[in-house]
């Protein structure tokens, strides 16, 4: 009488633990088949803001060296690029401009300056100004995140949304956040 070989019954035995692991991994949704129908997944939390994005317009900010609204930035941020020029830094500045009132007549300019150390763990801080006569007022200072244009108005000037739910709203004077502070 011969003896069989304890070899096919341990791999037996692996690809039945194997098998049945797969089955349980495709049950919880960690198995995809594809790298096209992985792509196709979607996922609720990405999507989270989905709906108050469409109510409102992205702020684009870009460098716009040598233009008039670089000297502008440049001009109302001067303390703080001396402040970098000191520890040897050239930041990026950052400029954009939205409508905030739909019969504004001046402009309002938001500004990012980017570079080691002006940039901390949350991001880098966009201020938001706005152009009365021959100055500028702040309207925002030093907000982290992406930042929306809201439908909605107060006071006159639209609503702004930082990062997705952070809204915050026009005094009259200034913008105040609207997050109840612990």
């Amino acid at each position: 009488m011969t003896r069989s070989s304890p070899v096919p019954v341990r791999l037996r035995g692996l690809a039945g633990n194997l098998c049945r692991s797969a089955i349980v991994m495709g049950l919880f949704g960690f198995i995809q088949t594809s790298p096209a129908e992985a792509a196709s997944q979607k996922h609720p939390s990405r999507h989270h803001h989905s709906a108050q994005h469409s109510s409102t317009t992205p702020v684009e900010l870009k460098a716009q060296p040598g233009t008039e609204l670089d000297r502008q930035a440049r001009s109302l941020n001067a303390d703080l690029l001396n402040d970098a020029a000191r520890h040897n830094e050239t930041p990026i500045v950052l400029t954009g401009t939205a409508k905030l009132a739909p019969k504004q007549k001046n402009m309002i300019l938001f500004v990012q300056l980017q570079s080691y150390r002006l940039c901390g763990s949350a991001g880098c801080t966009t201020s938001i100004y706005r152009r009365n006569g021959n100055k500028w007022d702040t309207l925002l200072d030093s907000v982290n995140g992406s930042i929306r244009i809201a439908r909605q108005r107060h006071n006159g000037l639209a609503d702004i949304i930082i990062d997705g739910n952070d809204r915050w709203v026009f005094d009259g004077q200034k913008y105040e956040d609207t997050l109840n502070s612990p």
